[in-house]
């Protein structure tokens, strides 16, 4: 099974498009972030939302904050699995 930070890279190559580096994807990481909070807001029933002709998917701005949480990783030379397990050792947590 491949990792996180492999399965990106991959999807990069597929695509045959260059991996952003660390501020590239930092930038498209929060505007990633913004399209899921948008995405939420859809679904509450008591907003009325600016161009509702828009499709919005949770789960598809989920896949795309993780994919560029994953590129600035890679950027970065770092594993964001292990940033979170190294945090929840930190924390105490005995089944990191």
């Amino acid at each position: 099974m491949q990792t996180v930070l492999e399965t990106v890279q991959a999807y990069y190559q597929y695509r045959g498009l260059t991996v952003p580096d660390d501020s590239q994807a930092l930038m498209f990481l929060v505007s990633e972030v913004g399209e899921l909070a948008d995405a939420h807001v859809e679904q509450q029933a008591s907003w009325i939302r600016n161009h509702a002709e828009k499709e919005r998917s949770v789960e598809d701005e989920v896949g795309d904050v993780l994919m560029m949480l994953t590129a600035y990783c890679i950027s970065r030379g770092i594993d964001p699995v292990e940033c979170m397990l190294n945090k929840f050792r930190k924390k105490g947590f005995p089944g990191a």
